[in-house]
């Protein structure tokens, strides 16, 4: 966590790129989109091996069939874009997140 003045140092650094060097920023923002046509594509062969696992793999080949399966289904969710959802141990169920008191 940053000091209050570090904090602010690096978001004028921040700005100072934004203006400086605005296609390098929108390459950066590229990256954090999700590529859906990619997860789509990447499901689907992952979908289209597993059987193909299964005929010549015998018992090893239905395993990694299972395990294709399963993360075709993944990349197939992951196309929207959902974002990542905080981990099962944390209570956020009811409760709204308080605000920070600035004093």
């Amino acid at each position: 966590m940053l000091d209050p003045q570090e904090k602010a140092e690096f978001d004028g650094l921040v700005t100072f790129l934004r203006v400086a060097d605005p296609k390098f920023c929108r390459r950066m923002d590229r990256l954090t989109r999700p590529r859906p046509l990619f997860y789509t594509a990447a499901a689907v062969a992952l979908w289209l091996l597993a059987p193909l696992s299964i005929v010549f793999g015998g018992w090893t080949g239905a395993l990694f069939a299972a395990i294709f399966t399963g993360y075709g289904f993944r990349l197939y969710a992951k196309r929207n874009g959902n974002h990542p959802q905080p981990a099962w141990w944390v209570a956020t169920r009811g409760r709204r997140a308080q605000p920070l008191d600035p004093a």
